[in-house]
């Protein structure tokens, strides 16, 4: 199986769908924001002051592609829209 990936709007219940859907079908939740912060080592609102934006996007990118083999439901930052 593929990963499912979830994609919308901050705040529009991407985690929580994603948590109950990797449940009912036996499959790893991952949220791309958890993923990111814990490979930078900072909270994403520090990375974006400190490198701007675009370099927070990069890695968001970066992050996401890293995923990419997990076969899980991720949900994705709300900045992905």
């Amino acid at each position: 199986m593929n990963n499912i990936i979830l994609i919308g709007m901050p705040g529009a219940g991407k985690s929580t769908a994603g948590v109950i859907l990797a449940k009912a079908l036996g499959m790893t939740f991952v949220d791309t924001d958890i993923v990111l912060q814990e490979h930078a080592g900072r909270l994403l609102q520090d990375i974006i002051d400190t490198g701007g934006i675009n370099a927070f996007l990069k890695m968001e990118e970066n992050t996401i592609l890293s995923l990419y083999s997990r076969n899980a439901v991720l949900a994705t930052g709300g900045s992905v829209v």
